[in-house]
């Protein structure tokens, strides 16, 4: 080979190798060239103590040495460090300043945070700011690009006790009126950074009230729902969340306001007017209206007036009884003889002031041309109304015997004229509404009558309509306590009683097993056994409660058996039963179309040999069923069955299409029937043995 030659291909060689070297190096290189700081973190991913990055008026301020958060990223991926900074001007107009230094390196997009040095001075304003390395390169702050610091203020000084005062309920130890009247309760601070109230009333929730500017009062209105001593909790609370120490007001609420107007219409048959329970005006009635009617069954109301819906059917006092603008309630019984028509119980300044009545089928109260319905009349049945108007809450409210059944929102009363109308509307001279039924104890108040104290006047007793203690029988009936229709015994059925005498070969006779009460109970066998009331039946139109106590014996533990039952024509209208296969009480009802609704005693084993307590309530005002067992609630249901039978109460039996059936094989002892519902208290009292209630 030519020297030349060779040389040339020495040099061509030569190049291939640096050619390929530089192959080899060039990705390293591009790297180290292509290395990029980290990204500016962004203002929106920067907290201090979860509160966002503000500077200026709307920086936080915090009652703790913050922690400041961010997120740091780095296009080029990989670990990366954060350094915080804070600074501030000291009290020599120094500028101080304090860093973290550089963080533990945690990968892209990870979150970062450091908490403020202790010597951070409080209530100075404070200013920070971050920024990212990734080890190589520092990126730039946070602030920088006019993006600006973060600010916060560290607050440890908690505000001042407010000051409460109120005109209607002040802190005097005095007495003050009263249930169902709101009180105005003006809450102040004397430090000028106070910008919300905690607050409580008597124990209730914590609400928050926030003044109008930092430093400010704030107005709190509150209704009191029953008499006694109340207080307010109040605490001022500043911007960094530190409160005040509690200040309480103590005041003291008197029982709510009698009534303005009232009138019990219970006046003497021939009467031409009303005389005035309250109020001192009499109300004079038209021809259509007849004094002497009988009153509702079970309430402290002696009589009523009964009405024909003619034009001359009403009564008014010829005098408006409130202000229609401010806060009142009306109340009063009232019997639909027809439900269809629209009718008013009580009303005063017509459509722009108030009506108390039916309205559509249903119950109303009606306030400045707002209307709130709900519960549904039926003819010849007595039903408690009562209708609140509440200007604080704006609210018109409707309560059916003691039951809220409505409310209507966004209402406004109005200062109208009028004399107030019993069983008709007048405005400008026209009548409306004329009222066909009976009508009873009419009440208007000049304040708020509250949910407590609308129950109670709706409220109806209970009345014992038999007591049968089953301790002895006499040919073949075990007596009433009061005289009434005794239990007449039927099939084998007989009185157990402790230490009686008896064939020990008799199946029946139990030898050292007590009563369940007392010194006897009725003892059954499962075999056509049964005792009834005979002619003695429970009005079953009306509300009506029964009760017992009953043993299963175990060894019929397997069949289905009935405990009680009131007799309808043809088929028992409601029975409690046990059931065999479940081992549970139930509780089944009959309508008047022959359509049967089973509800079970939920949580409550009916088990054999032991005296367990069941009692059935039926209330016709709720238009519900309830069971209990044990003294405990356990089957409720809507019910309306339409009964208007009177039906004999059954022991041990009940009656369906093929007969009678479902004989009980066991004891039962202390049977109960009340005209009324029997409250859980009282079911409560009669399942430990009690006699009455």
């Amino acid at each position: 080979m030519n020297p030349l030659d060779r040389h040339a291909f020495a040099r061509c060689g030569v190049a291939a190798v640096l050619a390929a070297s530089a192959v080899v190096a060039a990705p390293w290189a591009a790297s180290a060239a292509e290395n990029r700081p980290p990204s500016q973190p962004a203002l929106s991913e920067l907290t201090t103590e979860n509160e966002a990055c503000v500077a200026g008026a709307d920086r936080p301020y915090v009652d703790t040495r913050p922690t400041l958060r961010t997120v740091l990223r780095d296009p080029d991926g990989g670990r990366m460090s954060a350094e915080f900074e804070v600074s501030w001007t000291d009290g020599s107009g120094v500028r101080q300043i304090r860093t973290s230094g550089t963080t533990t390196a945690l990968l892209s997009g990870s979150p970062f945070s450091w908490t403020v040095p202790t010597d951070v001075p409080a209530f100075t304003e404070v200013s920070w700011r971050v920024r990212a390395s990734d080890g190589t390169l520092w990126g730039p702050w946070s602030s920088d690009g006019g993006s600006g610091p973060c600010e916060f203020v560290y607050d440890t000084e908690a505000p001042a006790k407010p000051l409460v005062s109120s005109p209607e309920y002040p802190d005097d130890k005095l007495w003050h009126d009263g249930v169902g009247v709101y009180g105005t309760f003006t809450v102040d601070s004397t430090s000028d950074d106070t910008v919300s109230y905690r607050y409580s009333f008597f124990g209730g929730p914590q609400l928050t009230a926030l003044p109008a500017e930092p430093g400010g009062p704030v107005e709190l209105r509150w209704l009191p729902q029953s008499e006694g001593v109340k207080w307010l909790d109040v605490q001022s609370v500043d911007r960094a969340g530190n409160a005040s120490t509690p200040a309480t007001h103590q005041f003291r609420v008197s029982g709510g306001r009698t009534a303005v107007a009232a009138w019990t219409l219970a006046d003497p048959t021939g009467a031409s007017e009303a005389a005035a329970e309250a109020g001192g005006r009499t109300a004079t009635a038209g021809d259509g209206v007849v004094f002497g009617a009988a009153g509702p069954a079970r309430t402290s109301v002696t009589g009523a007036v009964g009405l024909d819906g003619s034009d001359s059917a009403y009564l008014t006092s010829g005098a408006p009884a409130v202000d229609t603008g401010g806060a009142f309630s009306v109340s009063a019984w009232v019997r639909p003889d027809v439900v269809a028509a629209d009718m008013t119980a009580v009303g005063q300044g017509g459509a722009a002031g108030f009506g108390l009545g039916a309205e559509d089928g249903a119950w109303s109260f009606s306030v400045g041309g707002s209307v709130v319905r709900g519960g549904v009349p039926e003819t010849g049945d007595w039903a408690h109304l009562t209708g609140v108007y509440d200007p604080v809450a704006g609210t018109a409210r409707l309560y059916v015997d003691g039951r809220a059944v409505g409310t209507a929102q966004n209402v406004t009363g109005t200062s109208v004229s009028g004399n107030l109308q019993i069983g008709r509307t007048l405005a400008r001279g026209s009548a409306s509404g004329n009222w066909r039924g009976g009508l009873a104890g009419v009440r208007v108040w000049d304040r708020i009558v509250v949910a407590a104290e609308a129950a109670g006047a709706a409220k109806r007793g209970t009345v014992s309509e038999g007591y049968w203690a089953l301790d002895e029988v006499t040919g073949g009936n075990s007596p009433e306590r009061d005289g009434g229709r005794p239990l007449t015994l039927g099939g084998d059925a007989a009185i157990y009683r402790d230490g009686a005498p008896c064939d020990w070969l008799d199946p029946d006779c139990l030898p050292g097993q007590s009563p369940l009460f007392g010194s006897g109970h009725l003892l059954l066998d499962g075999d056509g056994d049964f005792a009834a009331t005979d002619g003695q039946g429970i009005a079953t139109e009306d509300s009506f409660s029964v009760a017992a106590h009953v043993r299963i014996d175990a060894a019929a533990q397997d069949r289905p058996m009935t405990v009680l039952s009131v007799g309808g024509e043809g088929n028992s209208l409601a029975e409690v039963r046990y059931s065999g296969s479940t081992q549970n009480w139930e509780m089944a009802l009959t309508d008047a179309g022959g359509e049967q609704v089973t509800l079970t005693a939920g949580g409550a084993w009916a088990s054999p040999d032991d005296v367990h307590h069941l009692a059935l309530v039926y209330d016709d005002e709720a238009d519900e069923i309830l069971l209990y067992a044990d003294g405990q609630l356990s089957a409720r249901q809507a019910y309306r069955p339409g009964w208007t039978t009177t039906g004999d109460l059954q022991i041990g039996r009940s009656q369906g299409v093929d007969g009678w059936g479902g004989h009980l094989a066991g004891a039962v002892d202390e049977v109960h029937v009340y005209a009324g519902v029997l409250s859980a208290t009282q079911v409560a009292h009669l399942a430990v043995g009690a006699t009455d209630v």
